[in-house]
């Protein structure tokens, strides 16, 4: 298959996927221009999407598309887009020559424009309650740093390697696992178990909401949860599920894990979707309401960047 027909039906899928999304969740709100800025998405490769059918509304120069189509764009054709960009980076834990039980320092400050006006930002309770004690400490009235402990549990090199299979737990869900597209969805169907069923799309946080769903039918003692997978300077927002063996809940991550080989990012020999992926993630709560790290005055979520500034055993 040639190059250019290799692009043409990565294009194709890709919109094929994006047509599974209702209309109505989709804002067409995005100009050409940043298409090519921010999605990197030039004005070849976007006449090449608009001719293969990508959606868009307004006419000429005023058209506009939707951000999650772009995304997903990005995705397919594996072009140094953010989305693209996360998602190498994301495989970065599993790449590690082992799993180290690790000390992380860092930095959680607010980053919702107009910050300073909007008064000293707080921790939240979740925060506060999952870091080492007596290390969270303020720097400025939208910043703080904090340390934080991970233990490579059952993943660390000197531990029964058995014990790292979550498999008699997972049950179906790695099979369903894999039967799911990777696909960047809106927030308004990140908690639609029904979505994921009927289109198979699905992201981590999409794809936790039916895995659980999926256990609850059959009885499984899995649950969710959602932190900060530990990858790089930077550490990106998560949802995986956890499940129970024995007195213990134990992260896994069949989805992610699917992913990411798929992608040809990780090894799947070493990393099977039914094993655990302690020592990766750090853990901050249940479902994606309690993914506060700092709040305004009112208690409302501030969107947050986080940054790991050291590492030590």
């Amino acid at each position: 298959m040639s190059r250019e027909r290799a692009i043409e039906g990565a294009i194709e899928a890709a919109l094929e996927r994006a047509a599974r999304v209702p209309r109505r969740f989709r804002r067409f709100e995005v100009s050409a221009g940043t298409a090519a800025r921010v999605h990197r998405i030039g004005e070849a490769l976007l006449g090449e999407a608009l001719d293969l059918g990508l959606a868009y509304e307004g006419s000429g120069a005023d058209r506009r598309f939707d951000d999650f189509d772009l995304k997903n764009l990005g995705l397919a054709l594996r072009i140094p887009s953010p989305a693209w960009l996360q998602v190498r980076l994301s495989a970065q834990p599993f790449n590690t020559a082992a799993v180290a039980t690790t000390t992380y320092r860092a930095r959680f400050q607010g980053r919702e424009a107009g910050v300073p006006e909007a008064g000293v930002l707080e921790p939240s309770p979740r925060l506060a309650s999952g870091v080492l004690d007596g290390t969270l400490r303020r720097l400025g009235p939208d910043v703080f740093e904090a340390d934080l402990r991970v233990s490579a549990g059952e993943n660390a090199a000197d531990a029964d390697q058995g014990a790292s299979d979550c498999a008699r737990e997972l049950g179906p869900l790695p099979a369903e696992a894999a039967r799911l597209e990777y696909h960047l969805v809106p927030d308004e169907l990140c908690d639609d178990a029904g979505f994921v069923r009927e289109t198979r799309l699905a992201d981590c946080r999409a794809g936790t909401t039916y895995l659980v769903h999926v256990a609850a039918a059959a009885g499984m003692p899995v649950r969710r949860a959602g932190g900060l997978l530990l990858a790089g300077a930077f550490p990106l927002p998560h949802h995986w599920i956890e499940v129970r063996r024995g007195d213990r809940w134990l992260p896994a991550d069949p989805l992610y894990l699917t992913i990411l080989a798929a992608y040809g990012l990780v090894d799947a020999d070493r990393w099977p979707s039914h094993r655990s992926v302690v020592g990766t993630v750090w853990k901050i709560c249940d479902s994606y309401a309690g993914l506060r790290f700092l709040t305004d005055a009112d208690g409302r979520r501030v969107k947050t960047s986080v940054r790991i500034l050291r590492r030590w055993p």
